[in-house]
């Protein structure tokens, strides 16, 4: 700048070519980019912190596309346990997840034939909670499941499933104390 402050900016520079094709010089535009950088920077690091809480949790989280079964997101626990597959994210719903509809809703002609799914009703609803044991890990999951718009407009399934192994062993033990200590004091 005149007072000899720095700023971020883009320069466009272009040949100047005449009727004969020679090039008689050049042509060149700047833009100050100073606060679309800041402001791409800020977004940055959002998205960097967004990323590392989610990366960091011991909870599985998946997003899914309904329409075509495709995973669109996954955090580390998540590909921990069921790698980059889809399949784990269905075991974990129950298989509903690909097939759109809550098997406990009533939509009736509310869905949309061309889009396939009613996205204000399932976006607007609560999330959906129950617990599943996945026998090939050994593990219980309380899984909570809600439908939202995706970032390119698709209707997703996410799924959040936390590790309740621990708990459901400590119930278990629990009851089994309980029905001891009965035996013995009849």
């Amino acid at each position: 700048r005149k007072d000899g402050s720095v700023f971020d900016a883009r320069m466009y520079v272009s040949p100047l070519i005449d009727p004969k094709g020679q090039q008689t010089g050049w042509m060149t535009s700047m833009t100050n980019i100073t606060e679309a950088k800041r402001v791409r920077d800020q977004l940055s690091a959002s998205h960097e912190r967004f990323t590392t809480v989610l990366e960091g949790l011991d909870t599985a989280v998946s997003v899914l596309s309904v329409q075509s079964g495709e995973l669109l997101f996954t955090n580390h626990s998540y590909r921990l346990w069921f790698g980059a597959d889809a399949r784990g994210h269905a075991r974990l719903s129950g298989g509903e997840a690909t097939l759109g509809l809550p098997p406990d809703s009533d939509f009736g002609d509310a869905v949309d034939a061309l889009g396939g799914l009613p996205t204000q009703e399932l976006t607007s609803a609560g999330s959906d909670a129950r617990e599943v044991y996945l026998d090939d890990l050994g593990k219980w999951f309380d899984v909570r499941a809600r439908y939202l718009q995706w970032t390119d407009g698709r209707l997703a399934q996410m799924l959040i499933a936390s590790d309740v192994s621990e708990r459901r062993h400590a119930e278990a033990q629990a009851q089994q104390q309980a029905e001891k200590a009965e035996v013995t004091s009849r």
